[in-house]
Parts: C-alpha cells; structure tokens; sequence
C-alpha cells in the first residue's frame, strides 16, 4: 500500500495495518558472539548444530547390573566381575556368564547390553541371582550412544530466542556461546501536560503515567536495550526534541498519546513535520488512534494515552513487527476457541478485544468476561488472562456459543 494511499483512508483493518508494517521493517543483520552466561532471550543469528552426540556413550539410566540378556533367559547366576561408577570406563569387555554392577549414567561395559534394577536382583557371595518373579527385555534401563540427539544434529534455528532449558541444552552439547542479533534499541515516553509522574503528589485534573512503565517492563522481558525519553508535555518543541533523540539513538519509538484528534495532540503534527507517517487508524476497540511512521532510520509507534488501550495495541499491532525487528521467527497463534460462560455484546463495525478470564472444568472450557470492559478499567486488564476477539462485521456471541480466545502476551503478564 502507498504512503499517500494510507494517509487517505481514514482507518485500516489490523490485517491491513499488521501486514503493512511487516512490510515495511525488517530483520535485522548485525550480529555478535554471545558467551553462554549472556544468551538468556538472546536471538540466534546463525543455526547452531551440536558438536556432540547426546547421549555422547552408552550409559545406565539408573542403579543396577549390566549383564547380556542371553545370560538372564539362560537363569543361571551370574558372576560379579567389578563396579562401574560414573565418570568411570569397564577395562574389560563383559563375558559370558558375568554381571557388573553400574550407577546412573556411568558407562555400560563392552558386551552388555540390557541394565537390571538393583532391587530386581538377589546379590550373595559374589554372585548374582535374577529375581525369577520380574518380567525382562533386552535393552531395560540403557541409553543409548545419540538416541536423543546425533552428532551434528541442528539445536536452535535462526531466529530463535534462547531460553533456560536452550541453554541447558546448549551447554550439555559443549558449546559455551552462539551467533545472535545484535539488541534492539527502543525508546519510548509518555505524552500529555495531565501525566504525573508515580510518587508525586497529584494535581487537580491530572493522573498518574502508567503507560510508560508497562512499555519499560515489556521491553525489558523481551531483551530489548531502552530509553526512557520520559514524560513529554504537550508542547511541539518539547516532542521535536525528544523525537529528534529518538531518532538518533534508537531503532524504534514507541510514543503513547497524541495521537488522537485533539486540540493538543502534537505528536501526529510533529511526525509528519520530521518523517513520515505511514497512518494513524486502526479499526479495533479498544486501541483506534494508532499511528505509524518513521523518524529517519527509527520506526515510530504511536499508542493511544488510555493504558488499556495502549496495552491491548502493544500486543496486537507493535509486539509482532518489534519481534520482526530483533530477528524472532514468529510462532503460530496460540489462539483457541472455548464456550462462552456469558454473554460477550459489541457493536458491529471494529474488531473488538474483550478482556476475560479462562477456566476450566472437568466437561469443557469455559470463559468468563471482566466485571467491566470500560477502556479506563486497567485493573481488570491487569486481573484477565486473556482476550476474547470478537469480529468486526458480528455484534458478539451469547452465553454457550462458541468464542476464539487469545492468551495476553507473557510479556505484559
């Protein structure tokens, strides 16, 4: 869609405004070696392989005997020849007729080939005796050499975010780093003469910012480097400054307020003033002022200054081109349908995000609405797990029907 095409329709569909934007930004190509202690959230940047079979040799899964099956189906006892600890190699390969005991993941002897539970087994004057009672199969309580992982086998594709149990992985494959992206730099603020800031007394007609503490601890749990550009008046001069910083300093702005149609909402003016504005409606509730554009090399993110609002258009329509932008390969929808406990009512004409909270019982799931949809309750934003997207075209679902759910991001959780 062209530039001039968007600034002439008057809203977009949140496809239409999504798609434009991942068309818009892309991948990023820096990277940089990352040592294992700094790779929490990190990006990868270039497929990793592992060096290394896992498990890299045949090894006990628990406390027992190795011995050869053949030797159990014979029922004869076996001969204790020694004791494998772990960390530990047999000298000698395992014979006819004998037995060695093992602890977990201690080596299995050359020979072996199937490991009895230590309580199976009756154990005297050096032999070994299986417990006739117990039912056996060759191979019990064996890991084999590469059966979770081959040598050369891919751990991570590019794009993905390493998480605890990656880099678990990664260093029980011998690796003490990977390739990653480099960190995006995001700033962001909070528009308006009425914001105060937390732990200052508040004047008449004024309210506290929480938009920009929300922006702070997302983009914290998504590993992004931030600048906090803080709170911005509305004054042209004031915001030229901050966008001009912005613009230098930063990959992306995301800006709450402003963007509305107001006799003081300057940040759509002073955008158009220093870049270029892409559009600035989205035909979804809550969330309907919303702009995109871009400051010289820096995408620009206008949020609307109702905090519901903002959260619901963070996730929606910022959370999947930031994540774009740092290089993550997008999972799919975790999105699912579930009865609706009650009714859940709309107006026809904007896609609409209606927070809930889901339970489950033991016949099906059900969804209950907030106490109140109000785009000034934050509170029970804050007390939902979830959304219930209603479409456009519909005026919502009744009690019983069937409704699609959408988890809130797990970085505004």
């Amino acid at each position: 869609m062209s530039h001039s095409a968007c600034l002439n329709q008057q809203s977009l569909t949140m496809t239409e405004a999504l798609q434009l934007m991942l068309s818009e930004v892309s991948a990023p190509i820096q990277r940089q070696y990352c040592p294992l202690p700094q790779l929490l959230d990190r990006v990868v940047a270039e497929a990793v392989y592992s060096p290394v079979a896992m498990p890299a040799f045949t090894q006990s899964a628990m406390d027992g005997y190795a011995l050869r099956y053949e030797d159990i189906k014979a029922g004869a006892a076996l001969e204790l020849v020694g004791t494998v600890l772990a960390g530990q190699q047999a000298q000698d390969p395992l014979q006819a007729g004998q037995a060695m005991a093992v602890m977990t993941g201690a080596a299995i002897p050359e020979g072996a080939d199937t490991v009895l539970m230590q309580e199976y087994c009756i154990v005297a004057q050096g032999k070994l005796q299986p417990d006739p009672q117990q039912r056996y199969k060759k191979g019990d309580h064996i890991r084999w050499v590469g059966e979770d992982l081959a040598a050369g086998a891919l751990l991570f594709a590019v794009g993905h975010r390493m998480g605890a149990l990656d880099m678990a992985v990664l260093a029980a494959s011998g690796l003490a780093g990977a390739q990653v992206y480099n960190k995006l730099k995001v700033a962001y603020c909070s528009t308006g003469d009425e914001l105060t800031e937390p732990g200052q007394p508040l004047k008449p007609g004024h309210c506290y910012d929480a938009n920009r503490y929300l922006l702070q601890a997302a983009l914290k749990r998504l590993d992004c480097d931030t600048l906090d550009l803080g709170l911005v008046p509305d004054d042209p001069a004031l915001l030229k400054q901050a966008f001009l910083q912005a613009s230098t300093e930063a990959d992306l702005l995301i800006c709450s307020g402003g963007v509305s149609v107001g006799q003081a909402d300057f940040t759509r003016q002073v955008l158009t003033e220093l870049g270029q504005v892409q559009f600035w409606q989205v035909a979804i509730k809550p969330g309907k002022p919303f702009a995109f554009g871009k400051l010289g090399q820096c995408w620009f993110f206008g949020l609307p200054g109702n905090p519901v609002s903002a959260a619901i258009t963070f996730q929606q329509l910022v959370l999947p081109v930031l994540q774009q932008a740092a290089g993550v390969v997008a999972l799919p929808p975790a999105d699912f349908y579930t009865t609706a406990a009650a009714d859940f009512s709309k107006k026809p004409g904007r896609l609409e995000f209606q927070r809930a909270r889901f339970s489950e019982d033991a016949e099906a799931g059900f969804v209950v609405p907030a106490a109140s949809q109000s785009s000034a309750a934050l509170i029970e934003l804050a007390r939902a797990d979830t959304l219930v997207v209603l479409p456009a075209e519909g005026s919502g679902v009744k009690a019983g029907e069937q409704v699609l759910l959408q988890p809130l991001a797990s970085c505004l959780g």
